[in-house]
């Protein structure tokens, strides 16, 4: 029994659509373990918490809110599995560990 090209063709395709798909779901799980870990690492101790929050906004990461003085970071794309655990005191930031959630 053979396949017609056209049938050939379609599943191809449809493989690579798959491929291509799955490569993007597990894509941040592999790389952004580097990325977050920099981030938390170049933050500037005495930076308050708006600084901290427009730094992490330019790059795409998302800031929990502020409960007495800890929040942490994290790329919603990993679904929180790696973060930044940042600390704040009266003269802004005291520390930041970078976490992995895992």
């Amino acid at each position: 029994m053979t396949i017609s090209p056209r049938r050939k063709r379609t599943s191809v395709v449809l493989a690579l659509f798959l491929l291509t798909g799955l490569a993007w779901v597990v894509w941040p799980f592999m790389t952004n373990s580097d990325e977050i870990k920099k981030f938390c690492g170049a933050l500037t101790m005495g930076a308050s918490a708006v600084q901290v929050q427009a730094q992490a906004k330019q790059q795409g990461y998302r800031v929990s809110s502020l409960v007495e003085g800890r929040a942490f970071v994290h790329d919603s794309k990993a679904f929180g599995r790696f973060t930044c655990d940042l600390q704040f005191g009266p003269d802004g930031l005291v520390s930041a560990v970078y976490s992995f959630n895992d």
